[in-house]
């Protein structure tokens, strides 16, 4: 069995291939050919513990990952988790790999794949609100699918926000990082906008222009007490995208649309439907998209053996007997 770290998994994922991975896994989802059940999510005192679980007919694991957002100001990482990958026929484990940066790493490559599929090559500026490992990841993600010149940035921590320009700027020599006053100041500025917090209150004002001509990618609410948008952004959306259905019962930006008739069920789709060709025509009149991420065990899975496979094939890891 091998066991993989953080830093030996950033040294094998190619961020194209990990994103055909998740692209793979959108279309196993899309086909019905796999077994995941709802994970598990214990709340305590602030903190959550998830446990999720997945069959494929190559493999199959779970992912335990535990979240405390206190941690950032301990100067700690807010998300701590393993992933345990299993033969599919034997059930055999094959490896133990770090969950924090196999989340990290499949939720990027998640929400880049909706920029890949929702918008045009013409983009050019990219806004990221959130200054954690998401925006970071997200980041560098979405300049792998497009050919973002200017990436804009805000958090309220300035801290972690000039941390994070400085290490995008040394990731990104040829892209233009600069770090802006407000959520507001970054979408004006931004053709597509990625949030990545813990907000329980919309980070943008609640008005219908300014919600036109734009793709945004929903990462940070995962609790049903955490919304990152107001009402005006879904009063203009065709469509509310989602990776898995999950997403109905876990964030914010879901349920309370839906609670207060902002949009109806018929408007919330998979993703998959999009990967899959089934849905072509995703935008109305006002030309804006909106793609929510909670995450699913799935991508964990497809991605753990992706980089296992690679792992493999360039003799990394460090080998155990159990």
């Amino acid at each position: 069995m091998l066991i993989l770290n953080s830093e030996e998994i950033a040294r094998l994922v190619n961020r194209k291939e990990l994103i055909a991975a998740v692209e793979e896994a959108f279309r196993i989802h899309a086909s019905g050919d796999f077994e995941m059940p709802v994970r598990a999510q214990v709340d305590y005192k602030g903190k959550t513990l998830l446990s999720m679980p997945c069959f494929t007919d190559e493999c199959f694991g779970a992912k335990l990952v535990s979240l405390v957002p206190e941690n950032r100001q301990r100067g700690l990482p807010t998300l701590f988790g393993i992933v345990v990958l299993n033969d599919g026929t034997t059930g055999k484990p094959l490896a133990i790999m770090d969950g924090a940066k196999i989340t990290a790493l499949r939720t990027a490559a998640v929400g880049s794949l909706s920029i890949q599929y929702l918008t045009g090559a013409d983009v050019s500026h990219l806004g990221v609100i959130g200054a954690g490992v998401q925006g970071l990841s997200q980041t560098l993600f979405a300049c792998s699918v497009r050919p973002f010149t200017d990436v804009h940035l805000y958090d309220r921590n300035e801290k972690a926000l000039h941390e994070l320009a400085k290490k995008l700027t040394d990731e990104l020599p040829c892209v233009k990082v600069t770090a802006g006053k407000s959520a507001l100041d970054v979408l004006h500025q931004s053709d597509v906008i990625i949030t990545a917090t813990n907000t329980e209150l919309p980070l943008f004002p609640d008005d219908r222009s300014l919600f036109k001509n734009r793709h945004f990618v929903g990462i940070g609410s995962y609790k049903p007490a955490m919304r990152e948008y107001p009402e005006a952004l879904f009063r203009n959306l065709k469509y509310v995208l989602i990776d898995t259905d999950h997403a109905l019962r876990e964030t914010g930006d879901v349920i309370t649309p839906l609670e207060n008739g902002w949009i109806s069920e018929k408007q919330i789709i998979p993703f998959d439907r999009v990967v899959t060709g089934k849905v072509v025509d995703v935008a109305n009149e006002y030309n804006v998209t909106f793609f929510k991420s909670v995450g699913m065990a799935l991508f964990d899975l497809v991605a753990a053996q992706s980089i296992y496979k690679k792992a493999r094939e360039k003799g990394c890891g460090v080998e155990v007997d159990l």
